[in-house]
């Protein structure tokens, strides 16, 4: 991978095997910040990444609020004063394998490659194998920042362990306790399938004895909340309309007698309607402004 400023010209990356503190604690201070204005973009068409503008990284790093962040020890920042500082933040940040330089592809650019397809949400990135010094050059996040509570959840998920294991050693109070619970959900459990077999049989005499299917709780396997599931206690099912023969008989005389109409029209209009047409089928794909 190269470093090339716009107008031409590149120097080799050489990428670091270990990141550095000082690149951990930019990207730590960079990753998410309001002033690079990130977007999320599919690379390679499959993985979802953010990404960003030199412009916003260069204004990011020289901004009041980064200055401010330095003053505290605890940040690991380091001065930066000029633009020459801030492009050797960003080799610094390719070096450590934090940032990687990508190219946003339009329409036309992901339908030409075998297997891609455009995404209306979120835009097609890949990778580039040139580090752009441009104000529009875009970068992509290989940085994620760690969970603050990873820690406390390896902590509850030993303890947790622990308390499995040293369950003969609980209190008979305690033990009791978690054997009514255990109990209590099971019968849950069982309930829940006794009504499912319960409204299951209701069903099927419902077929032989009334005119319409009869549901006990209708709504027991749809997605909706608990209470939901149980709203309304019961509910006939209706029966599916049925179009007739002459209502599809009148609707094929007027389906033909509707495209003689537009076939007329379509011959007398000419080639405006297939010029369009035509302009209907293309699509734009505009670059939005950050």
């Amino acid at each position: 991978m190269s470093a090339q400023p716009a107008n031409g010209g590149g120097v080799p990356i050489q990428m670091s095997p270990q990141r550095s503190p000082v690149a951990i604690s930019i990207a730590n201070y960079l990753f998410q910040n309001p002033i690079l204005k990130q977007r999320t973009g599919l690379l390679e068409n499959t993985n979802d990444v953010d990404f960003f503008r030199y412009k916003r990284f260069e204004r990011a790093l020289l901004s009041e609020d980064y200055k401010t962040k330095l003053q505290n020890p605890k940040n690991g920042l380091i001065p930066i004063k000029d633009s020459q500082e801030v492009q050797r933040i960003l080799i610094l940040l390719i070096q450590n394998q934090l940032i990687i330089p990508i190219q946003k592809l339009h329409y036309a650019e992901i339908k030409a490659i075998k297997g891609w397809k455009p995404n209306k949400q979120k835009p097609t990135i890949k990778k580039s194998d040139k580090a752009l010094i441009d104000p529009n050059a875009y970068y992509g996040w290989l940085y994620s920042k760690p969970n603050p509570y990873i820690l406390l959840y390896s902590l509850l998920a030993i303890s947790g362990v622990f308390a499995i294991i040293l369950f003969p050693l609980w209190p008979t109070s305690m033990r009791r306790g978690v054997w009514y619970l255990s109990m209590g959900a099971l019968g849950l459990i069982a309930l829940f399938f006794g009504i499912a077999i319960v409204r299951l049989i209701i069903y099927l005499v419902s077929l032989v004895v009334c005119p319409k299917p009869f549901w006990l709780f209708p709504n027991l396997f749809e997605d909706c909340g608990v209470i939901e599931s149980f709203q309304p206690v019961y509910g006939w099912e209706e029966p599916k309309k049925k179009k007739s023969k002459k209502s599809k008989k009148k609707d094929g005389k007027g389906e033909s007698a509707n495209n003689g109409q537009s076939d007329s029209a379509a011959t007398a209009s000419g080639s405006q309607v297939s010029n369009g047409g035509a302009e209907k089928r293309k699509v734009r794909l505009e670059e939005v402004d950050e």
